[in-house]
């Protein structure tokens, strides 16, 4: 499934990413704000580029995606694509399964993914793309959580999450994309405790959020998507 996943959000960035004309490839990243989006795409080129030769030496690291960025800040978009094309079938082929509970690729691809559209004032990514990779954040979330109070979770489409130990004694309900987005610290805290929550959380509930930390600075929200039929 990772494969398949990172060979089609491989294939959607490359096709948004031409279509940006020089003003939007130089608008900065609010999730990522030391990138304008054409050194995000750097990054994600690096990324592959680094997966595919073995070059993983402080992988994940600041100064690991700082050079991916480094390295290309000056290509222009066509040869940043064109390198993608050719590491990313062996990137592809790296990815297990098994990797959905950590650090990879696709989950990467994923969250830059709704960066992106969210940076641009595009619509949120399609659901089918990112619903395996909330259900993984959603585990994470309880680990962190498997010592408090239990956090009872209800999304838009009525999936749950049990959080914690014993009876429930907190309640949210929002919509399974701005789960994933503070899952992976793309909400802020003032935006999580936002939702609907009953009672009020605990700080510490609130800064469970956020698989790289804590955020505290609040981030562009897409519309809802429109209910299922």
């Amino acid at each position: 499934m990772l494969e398949q996943t990172y060979r089609a959000v491989r294939g959607r960035l490359s096709e948004l990413a031409v279509t940006l004309n020089d003003e939007q490839r130089l608008m900065l990243v609010p999730a990522t704000p030391r990138w304008t989006v054409h050194e995000l795409l750097a990054h994600l080129v690096g990324g592959a580029a680094d997966a595919a030769s073995g070059r993983l030496d402080r992988v994940t690291s600041d100064q690991w995606t700082a050079r991916h960025v480094e390295e290309r800040r000056h290509k222009p978009i066509d040869e940043l694509l064109a390198e993608w094309d050719r590491v990313g079938p062996a990137a592809d082929a790296l990815l297990t399964d098994d990797q959905i509970f950590g650090p990879n690729l696709a989950a990467d691809a994923i969250c830059h993914e709704a960066d992106l559209h969210e940076a641009l004032g595009l619509p949120r990514v399609d659901r089918e793309h990112w619903q395996p990779f909330l259900e993984a954040l959603m585990l994470y979330l309880g680990r962190r959580l498997r010592h408090s109070t239990t956090l009872l979770i209800h999304d838009e489409r009525g999936r749950q999450w049990n959080c914690g130990s014993g009876q429930p004694a907190t309640r949210l309900h929002t919509d399974g994309y701005e789960l994933l987005r503070a899952s992976f610290s793309r909400r802020s805290q003032r935006q999580i405790a936002a939702w609907e929550w009953t009672p009020e959380p605990s700080e510490q509930m609130i800064e469970s959020f956020g698989f790289f930390g804590p955020r505290h600075d609040d981030q562009p929200i897409p519309p809802a998507e429109a209910p299922a039929d």
